[in-house]
């Protein structure tokens, strides 16, 4: 998945794409930015199945900005939103983004047991 993201108002969605072939629907939720890294928050709709019962889903985070700078995915977490109708997640990014950054191009890539999706 790639998407121009502009910071967003919080809690506002500010992108929603569909991955997985189309089965869920991904969306950016927040953009979070600290002094040494920042992370973006994502909501997947329908929920993804819960860990136990398939091959966990690894989402990996790919960003660049639009002064062509690229980050280290610094990991997340995700799990089911407490109506378990959507999973909550976020991941990290560093270093932290620069303020003359405006946009910020994102590639997410799902492993699942070997697999990608991106």
């Amino acid at each position: 998945m790639t998407k121009l993201i502009h910071a967003p108002p919080p809690h506002a969605a500010t992108h929603a794409v569909p991955i997985l072939d189309g089965r869920h629907e991904l969306a950016i939720t927040r953009l979070k930015r600290k002094d040494d890294c920042f992370t973006l928050h994502y909501t997947i709709t329908p929920a993804l199945p819960d860990s136990d019962s398939d091959a966990p889903l690894l989402p990996v985070l790919e960003p660049q900005d639009d002064l062509a700078n690229e980050y280290d995915d610094r990991g997340g977490a995700n799990g089911p939103s407490p109506d378990g109708s959507r999973t909550d997640g976020s991941l990290t990014a560093q270093p932290a983004l620069p303020p003359q950054a405006s946009t910020l191009l994102v590639r997410v890539t799902f492993l699942r047991a070997g697999v990608e999706t991106s």
